[in-house]
């Protein structure tokens, strides 16, 4: 099925945000929606957010997440074990990087995921890849060849590891995972440019 992917660059971060919708549909999926509300709002215009899918739980991919949910009575869905990240200046990240623990930290009700989500006529494969935390997940439309991979893998790179919850032995783990995946997938991270599965295999040793 043909998609439509939307990457909006958010925060202070430059967090890619992802708006993703199936050719033919009114209704959109949300992924990652970083620290720009009213510039994410801007680009869904007049679609109706279907869910709000996170790849893992650290403040720049989280912080639109709970007013989202609450403008378009969304489901929210992260990893089981980055759960904990939500509510949690110190934990996802804000209170070391911004350099304050955020007393107003924007409340995220969100259900861990299973082994799928369907929802606005797309069919994401969750992929459990620990690493850059310990919930991390990638979310792969295997039909589309389309891998949305958080900040387990960048182009050239990948998510560090000295974050709460990061692990090495973990991360390579997890892209060994990634790159049994066909080489050409595409890939959206979570920070700079799109890559595919091949170009990234081909820099590793694993």
């Amino acid at each position: 099925m043909p998609i439509n992917i939307q990457k909006i660059s958010c925060g202070l971060l430059q967090e890619n945000c992802y708006i993703v919708q199936a050719e033919g549909r009114d209704d959109c999926v949300v992924v990652d929606p970083g620290d720009e509300y009213s510039k994410l709002m801007a680009a869904i215009g007049e679609r109706h957010v279907g869910a709000i899918l996170l790849t893992h739980g650290h403040f720049d991919h989280i912080m639109a997440a709970g007013p989202l949910a609450a403008d378009y009575d969304a489901p929210v869905y992260v990893g089981a074990s980055d759960v904990e990240m939500l509510g949690d200046a110190e934990k996802s990240g804000y209170a070391g990087m911004m350099g304050n623990p955020r007393a107003d930290w924007p409340p995220i009700d969100a259900a861990p995921y299973g082994d799928a989500v369907s929802a606005c006529g797309m069919d994401f494969t969750v992929l459990p890849t620990p690493g850059h935390s310990k919930g991390s997940v990638c979310l792969y439309l295997e039909g589309e060849g389309v891998l949305f991979s958080g900040d387990t893998l960048f182009r050239a790179g990948y998510g560090r590891l000295d974050l709460y919850g990061g692990n090495m032995h973990s991360m390579i783990g997890s892209l060994k995972k990634l790159f049994t995946l066909p080489q050409g997938v595409k890939v959206y991270p979570g920070h700079g440019d799109a890559t595919t599965i091949g170009e990234e295999r081909a820099r590793y040793r694993l």
